[in-house]
């Protein structure tokens, strides 16, 4: 554009998109399960990826949402999920996600690490009693095995920031 055609009219900024309109700048939505199927993702990749066609409780639009994780079909039509925005940048067209351990879409349970993107809780401490002692050193293992994958990344990390 020319110096003087900016000058009577100058360039406009453009409104920022939502990358998840559905949602009505909210951060979560209810909705509910018309039917889940499987579908493959762009080029390089060639997983099955499992998906599924819901509808907004208020807003009666229908998008598709990514199911993460192993239990995908336990989601049958007519099941409630909560629903949030950006889906896997492989599979085109699918652009909100589903969040487990809420409504009807389980969490998966046992799991240890990212566990927040599975719904999964934190495993318990078991309590011992006072008159329960633990002589041995594989004992204290065995009881706090589960805290092992934890202490180690923090041992991990303590070692090689005292390299440098």
């Amino acid at each position: 554009m020319t110096t003087m055609g900016l000058i009577r009219k100058p360039k406009q900024r453009l409104p920022n998109k939502s990358a998840s309109p559905a949602l009505q700048k909210c951060p979560q939505k209810g909705a509910t399960v018309k039917k889940s199927f499987i579908t493959t993702p762009r080029k390089p990749n060639s997983a099955k990826r499992k998906v599924a066609k819901v509808v907004f409780r208020k807003t009666r639009k229908v998008v598709d949402i990514y199911l993460e994780g192993m239990d995908y079909n336990k989601l049958n039509p007519h099941s409630v999920v909560l629903v949030r925005g950006r889906g896997p940048r492989d599979v085109p067209g699918v652009n909100y996600h589903a969040i487990r351990g809420k409504g009807d879409f389980p969490a998966l349970l046992g799991r240890r690490k990212g566990r927040s993107k599975y719904g999964a809780k934190r495993p318990k401490i078991p309590q011992l009693d006072k008159k329960d002692v633990i002589l041995n050193k594989e004992d204290k293992e065995a009881a706090y095995r589960f805290l092992s994958w934890k202490t180690s990344i923090f041992r991990r990390h303590r070692r090689v920031s005292s390299r440098y």
